[in-house]
């Protein structure tokens, strides 16, 4: 008896609810958000990690002897001077070419992330979205405390040859300068939305928050995913980051 009573009492709640939702009327999704596939200010971060095997010395360990730092993955945001924008100066001694315009050695010119729509038949809109990404040529990489240094002897008959900074024992260092590895470059879209959209790789690009090689372009189709109006196509974007880095 008890179960009947507990069946008809579901079976009248369920028949309430659906009276209720028939009459509900949802309100649509703004245009401006299902066909939002536009990036933010600064369009693209850009960051370095290199990994340092028995290269810094832990000053204070095993009993105060030191010991070797068997591996240290060192990472850093690297782009946020040319998201928000540089004045450069070429001290490279010879010309440099930036989005086209030649600037001769020694003169200066503001330079930024920057956005560039050209035609393209094949894109969703007949429209390509160049996203032009400029990262400085070398990177500092800072060990944690003066505990641990790098040992500039480390780096004999390496690839590696970096520029020491702050000697704090004899030959060994607080920081190094390397060059930025453009085939290893971790970078990310800065979306407008980030919620509201998924970015895929487009023939083979690597994919974006992971190292990947951007000594060439790539390109990415950024697709928004909020509910929109039946019968609405999804809003689509084919954007191509170009990476340059500058000395």
């Amino acid at each position: 008896m008890k179960l009947k009573n507990i069946l008809i009492a579901a079976v009248c709640c369920l028949t309430a609810l659906s009276g209720c939702q028939s009459g509900l009327v949802y309100d649509e999704v703004p245009e401006s958000i299902y066909t939002n596939v536009n990036l933010g200010s600064g369009l693209a971060k850009v960051r370095v990690r290199e990994l340092f095997t028995n290269k810094i010395w832990q000053v204070n360990h095993n009993d105060g002897k030191g010991q070797w730092l068997e591996n240290w993955l060192a990472q850093t945001l690297i782009s946020e001077s040319f998201q928000n924008g540089i004045d450069y100066t070429n001290n490279t001694g010879s010309d440099v070419t930036i989005m086209g315009k030649v600037l001769k050695a020694g003169e200066t010119m503001f330079v930024q992330n920057t956005l560039e729509v050209v035609d393209d038949s094949s894109a969703p809109d007949g429209k390509k979205y160049i996203i032009h990404v400029f990262s400085p040529a070398n990177v500092m990489y800072t060990t944690p405390n003066k505990g641990h240094l790098f040992v500039a002897s480390a780096f004999d008959g390496d690839n590696l040859h970096p520029v020491f900074v702050e000697e704090v024992e004899t030959g060994k260092y607080r920081s190094a300068i390397v060059p930025v590895r453009q085939d290893a470059l971790v970078i990310e879209l800065i979306l407008e939305d980030m919620y509201a959209c998924r970015v895929e790789p487009v023939n083979g690009a690597p994919t974006l928050g992971a190292p990947g090689d951007f000594t060439k372009p790539h390109q990415y189709m950024v697709i928004n995913t909020t509910f929109r109006p039946e019968g609405v196509p999804e809003t689509r974007r084919l954007y191509e980051i170009q990476v340059q880095l500058l000395k």
